[in-house]
């Protein structure tokens, strides 16, 4: 089975998917995988209908080949519908996908942490930011409670 592509995050953000799927004494496991929070990100990133322009300073967060049929499915179809053309050509560059999601995740997390995580985001010297639990229970609700009220606002692909 091939690895496939390649996908980065911006290194800022790394801890906090690291952090988020972790289970520990001081913080809860949130997300079982890295690829669960990319594709919240991604769709909420799109959802908003809006992407970064691009990504500096990145770090691999995971190998695109580790996506379920259901979160490639997500990416590919948020990368049709981000065309100018909104036809399958995109898909024949599989790279372009990928790129495409990295950039609506970006921007997903950026909105993330605005509207949900700032209360527990601690930023390191390095610019890095890491999450720092108050109340641990509380944020999985938090992020609960945000993701179904996504679902409730709009539906991105009518």
């Amino acid at each position: 089975m091939s690895l496939g592509h390649r996908v980065y995050v911006r290194k800022k953000y790394i801890d906090i998917y690291r952090e988020l799927r972790t289970d520990k004494p001081s913080s809860p496991r949130i997300f079982k995988e890295n690829k669960d929070l990319f594709t919240l990100c991604c769709t909420i990133g799109f959802n908003f209908g809006m992407k970064s322009n691009e990504l500096k300073n990145t770090e691999m967060l995971l190998w695109s080949g580790t996506l379920d049929e259901h979160q490639d499915t997500v990416l590919k179809a948020i990368a049709i519908k981000s065309t100018k053309e909104k036809n399958l050509s995109i898909l024949d560059n599989v790279e372009d996908v990928y790129r495409i999601a990295e950039l609506y995740a970006d921007h997903g997390m950026e909105i993330l942490i605005e509207e949900l995580l700032k209360p527990y985001i601690k930023e390191q010297e390095d610019g890095t930011l890491s999450i720092v639990y108050n109340e641990k229970a509380d944020l999985l609700k938090a992020i609960i409670h945000y993701v179904d009220s996504l679902k409730e606002e709009s539906n991105p692909f009518d």
